[in-house]
């Protein structure tokens, strides 16, 4: 009897700590990174990430085709609506965004579904690259926003990672 007992309180016992750990709330780098999980191969595509007060980010960057994809989790401390976040993402905001590019130039944008898609030109270094940004709001307290660049030159692979990123929303219709 008295060793059910004790196997019962054992058992009870680790029930209350699996049910706590199951409760700890998810890192918001977790949730950021899980963004690029089946999207860019962990073979292929170096990742960083960081959490700040204002936001939380994350970074794949492949060199050897000269891709890279940069996810910005924007934090808001007061609620924001969708129709005020083409107050945020301004002309300014793009500029600010790519200030270490030259030769900025936005070539279309779209509303698709609860997506908004930038397209931009930019230059870095004489070399020209093509750069889709998207922003989608999360919640009232969270907008992503995520722009994929690649050389000009290399439609194919802005295609399939884009698609794969976003596939109603890979590129504003012509």
């Amino acid at each position: 009897m008295i060793k059910r007992l004790f196997i019962l309180i054992v058992l009870l016992g680790g029930a209350v700590l699996v049910g706590r750990a199951q409760d700890k709330p998810t890192r918001e780098i977790y949730t950021v990174l899980s963004y690029g999980d089946n999207v860019f191969e962990p073979a292929q595509w170096l990742t960083s990430a960081k959490e700040e007060a204002g936001r939380t980010t994350a970074e794949w960057r492949d060199d050897a085709i000269s891709g890279l994809a940069y996810l910005g989790y924007i934090h808001f401390d007061n609620p924001i609506q969708a129709d005020q976040i083409p107050l945020v993402f301004t002309d300014d905001w793009f500029k600010a965004v790519f200030a270490n590019y030259q030769g900025m130039v936005e070539v279309s944008n779209c509303q698709l579904k609860d997506v908004t898609l930038h397209q931009f030109n930019v230059v870095q270094a004489s070399n020209r690259f093509s750069v889709r940004y998207w922003i989608k709001p999360i919640d009232e307290s969270r907008v992503l926003t995520l722009f994929l660049m690649f050389p000009t030159t290399d439609t194919k692979n802005m295609d399939t990672y884009a698609k794969k990123l976003f596939p109603d929303a890979a590129v504003c219709a012509g």
